[in-house]
C-alpha cells in the first residue's frame, strides 16, 4: 500500500484484523461470500477468548464488514465498540456469485470453476465479482482508513493508534498480502473467530508491515 504521507500523525499504526464467527456454511466446507447468514447459535462460546483478549486492547478506530455475521461477532467480541463502529461494505467477502452455498465436491467437474481455481484474476464466478473488483475496494479502504492521517491518528497521546477490522478470511488474506512485503494471498490461513495483528511503520510515502503476535505476552 503507497499513500502520500502528510507531515502530522504517527509513524505507526496497530491494526487488529478480526475474521468473525464460524457460521453453518463454514462448518459445511460451502462458499460463503455475500450470502447474509448468522453466526451458529454456541457462537458466543467459541469467541469468549478473544472477547477476554480485546477488553485489555486500547483502540482509535473500529471497522466492521456490514454483513450480519461480522456484526454479530462484534457484538459478542466486543460490546463496548459498537457505539463506535463504522460499518463498511467494502470488507464483505468476495461475492461468489451462484457459486455461493455450493462445495468443492458440487463444483469439481465445472469447467469454468476449476479454471478459476488455477487462475482467479482470469476468470469470474457466473453473476460474481471479479478479482479486480474485489481487490479494488480492499485497497480504497486500506488507503482511506489505515493509511492516511485520519484526525483519530493524530493524537500524540494515544501512542500507536490501533485499528479493529472484523472482515473475513478473503479480505483478510488480501490486506495481509498488500501491507507485508512477499506475502502471497495463500501464506496466511485465518480461522474463524481469530485475531491477526500487523504492525505498520511508515517509511516515507509507503507502509511496511509485519505480523506480531496477538494477545501480547502479559495481555
Amino acid at each position: 500500500m503507497e499513500v502520500t504521507a502528510g507531515q502530522n500523525g504517527s509513524q505507526q499504526r496497530n491494526i487488529l484484523f478480526v475474521r468473525h464467527g464460524t457460521t453453518a456454511w463454514n462448518v459445511e466446507k460451502k462458499y460463503l461470500g455475500h450470502t447474509d447468514i448468522a453466526l451458529l447459535p454456541d457462537a458466543e462460546r467459541e469467541l469468549a477468548s478473544l472477547r477476554e483478549q480485546l477488553s485489555n486492547v486500547s483502540w482509535d478506530s473500529v471497522y466492521c464488514s456490514d454483513l450480519l455475521r461480522c456484526q454479530q461477532t462484534l457484538a459478542m467480541i466486543g460490546p463496548h465498540l459498537l457505539g463506535h463502529v463504522k460499518l463498511d461494505p467494502r470488507l464483505r467477502e468476495v461475492d461468489f456469485g451462484q457459486w455461493e452455498g455450493l462445495t468443492y465436491d458440487q463444483l469439481k467437474d465445472n469447467q469454468q470453476y476449476r479454471d478459476w481455481i488455477d487462475a482467479p484474476q482470469d476468470v469470474t464466478p457466473p453473476e460474481g465479482e471479479s478479482w479486480q473488483a474485489f481487490t479494488a475496494r480492499i485497497d480504497s479502504f486500506l488507503q482511506e482508513c489505515i493509511g492516511s492521517d485520519c484526525p483519530s491518528m493524530l493524537s500524540p497521546e494515544s501512542g500507536v493508534p490501533t485499528i479493529i477490522v472484523v472482515t473475513h478470511g478473503g479480505v483478510i488474506r488480501y490486506a495481509l498480502s498488500r501491507l507485508i512485503a512477499d506475502l502471497g494471498f495463500w501464506d496466511t490461513q485465518v480461522i474463524p473467530g481469530q485475531a491477526i495483528q500487523v504492525l505498520l511503520e511508515r517509511h516515507g510515502d509507503q507502509w511496511a508491515g509485519e505480523r506480531v503476535t496477538f494477545p501480547a505476552i502479559g495481555l
